[in-house]
C-alpha cells in the first residue's frame, strides 16, 4: 500500500489536494445557505475524520490533519489567487486539473490505490452535493444536488474513470 514517503513532495500535494479539493468545490457550487453551507462543511469533516478507519493506507494518509493542514493552506492561495474572477470557479477549475494530475500520478506509481482513491473522491464530493439542499431560502425547500453540483459531480467521475492509455 502506498503512503506519502512513496511520493515526491510535489506529486503527494497534487493527491491530497485533488481529492480535498473536490469536495471543497463542492461546497462552493449552489447556493445552499447558510444552514445548507454549515451541513456540508460537517459532512465533510466527518468524511475526513472516517477516512481514518478506511482500508486503503493512502486515503488514511491524505485525511491524516498535516495533510490536511498543508492542503488547506494551498486551497486558500488559490481562492485567494481567484485569477481576477470567481474564486469559486478557479478553484472548481483548479480542483479539475490536479484530479487529473493525482491520477496520472497514481496509475504511474501505485496503480494499486487507484480503485480506493476513485471512490473515496467521489464518495466525498457526492456526500457533500448531497448534504444540503440548493436554491431554497436558508437552504430549504430547494433541489438536494443542483445542476451546476451535478455537472461537476460528472466531470470528476469522467477525470477519475477516463482511459490514458487507450
Amino acid at each position: 500500500m502506498a503512503t506519502a514517503e512513496d511520493f515526491a513532495e510535489v506529486e503527494w500535494a497534487v493527491i491530497c489536494d485533488a481529492a480535498h479539493g473536490a469536495g471543497m468545490a463542492m461546497m462552493l457550487l449552489g447556493s445552499s445557505g447558510l444552514v445548507g453551507s454549515m451541513k456540508e462543511m460537517l459532512v465533510a469533516g466527518r468524511t475526513a475524520a472516517n477516512a481514518a478507519k478506511h482500508e486503503s493506507e493512502l486515503i488514511r494518509a491524505i485525511c491524516e490533519p498535516e495533510a490536511m493542514r498543508a492542503m488547506q493552506k494551498r486551497v486558500a492561495d488559490v481562492l485567494s489567487e481567484g485569477h481576477g474572477g470567481d474564486p469559486r470557479r478557479a478553484l472548481r477549475e483548479k480542483s479539475l486539473d490536479w484530479l487529473g494530475e493525482a491520477v496520472e500520478v497514481l496509475r504511474k506509481k501505485a496503480p494499486e490505490e487507484l480503485g480506493a482513491y476513485r471512490e473515496w473522491v467521489t464518495g466525498f464530493a457526492s456526500e457533500v452535493a448531497n448534504a444540503a439542499s440548493e436554491g431554497g431560502p436558508l437552504g430549504i425547500r430547494g433541489e438536494k444536488v443542483s445542476a451546476e453540483e451535478a455537472q461537476y459531480l460528472g466531470a470528476l467521475r469522467a477525470i477519475l474513470t477516463a482511459d490514458r492509455n487507450g
